[in-house]
């Protein structure tokens, strides 16, 4: 018995160590959370919790807008990094045909998408194939809001990938 659970607490910090490795850039915060996992240190600050990105845009004036997920079916939509309002509107932003535009708070929103060319090139290969995830770009798509982080393709995604062709 007691074998067994010490096979299973080595797979469980393999795994530990695998998605450190992939989801967290910086060395030193990765070493701080083996420390505080395996020798009870204090847990780091770090990285930011993932909010999920709903919806990034321009206005017509030039403002920044994005919508995040807040919890649950809350959305939380900012203008130029003020909150502007919370909302339980996730079906608005559900369409995967193409960009889209929104208006908010007599603001008319046109889509963008941040993530690089290669990323997105890199994303359809995966899509279109058998081949494993590309993980160079996971952390570029998860923060332009075009995968999940199981590297689902989110609604976004679909409409990013729809807007490229």
């Amino acid at each position: 018995m007691r074998r067994r659970i010490e096979d299973r607490l080595l797979d469980v910090r393999e795994r530990i160590d695998r998605l450190l490795e992939e989801w967290v850039d910086d060395e030193e915060l990765r070493s701080a959370w083996r420390d505080h996992l395996h020798n009870r240190a204090p847990e780091p600050d770090g990285p930011e919790a993932i909010r999920p990105l709903v919806f990034r845009g321009v206005t017509e004036a030039g403002s920044d807008v994005e919508v995040r997920e807040k919890s649950g079916d809350e959305l939380e939509v900012r203008i130029d990094g003020a909150l502007i309002e919370r909302v339980a509107a996730e079906k608005d932003f559900a369409s995967t045909v193409a960009t889209i535009r929104v208006n908010l708070d007599g603001f008319r929103a046109e889509e963008t998408f941040s993530a690089s060319t290669d990323a997105l090139d890199a994303l359809a290969r995966f899509l279109e194939s058998d081949d494993p995830p590309p993980w160079d770009f996971a952390s570029e798509l998860l923060a332009d809001g075009l995968i999940d982080t199981h590297f689902a393709l989110t609604p976004r995604g679909r409409r990013a990938l729809a807007a490229r062709t």
